[in-house]
């Protein structure tokens, strides 16, 4: 059985995924404080309404990456583009552990994000 807490996910990963993964839910904790993160598919998952098909951020540990997943596809391929050391999974772009480069830029694009669901700190519109 997975994790059901955040807290549960964080503890079950090894020490440089635990590293990360907790870096990037401090970030969002900090910039976005209004949305709550839940275990929904077995990571981390930010929804943006009450349903995944309103918008979503989640972040997963992998071997040697980690992924940061996003609802929106073509939101995902325009960042990818930008980002020459990571690669794209379905709905998701893989930072290589320790690549802080691309992890600032997807820090920074998750408010573009945000706009395309006319999210603007509170609740959906």
């Amino acid at each position: 059985m997975g994790a059901a807490s955040v807290s549960e996910y964080v503890a079950s990963l090894n020490e440089e995924q635990r590293r990360h993964v907790s870096a990037f839910i401090d970030f969002v904790s900090a910039e976005y404080p209004q949305l709550i993160p839940k275990i929904s598919f077995s990571m981390p998952m930010w929804l943006l309404g009450k349903k995944m098909y309103e918008g979503y951020v989640a972040v997963s540990a992998a071997k040697g990456h980690f992924s940061v997943h996003f609802s929106d596809e073509e939101f995902l391929n325009r960042l990818s583009e930008s980002l020459p050391a990571c690669k794209k999974g379905k709905r998701c772009i893989n930072i290589p552990y320790g690549d802080e480069v691309s992890l600032r830029a997807v820090e920074e694009s998750i408010g573009d994000f945000l706009k395309l669901y006319r999210w603007e700190g509170s609740a959906p519109r």
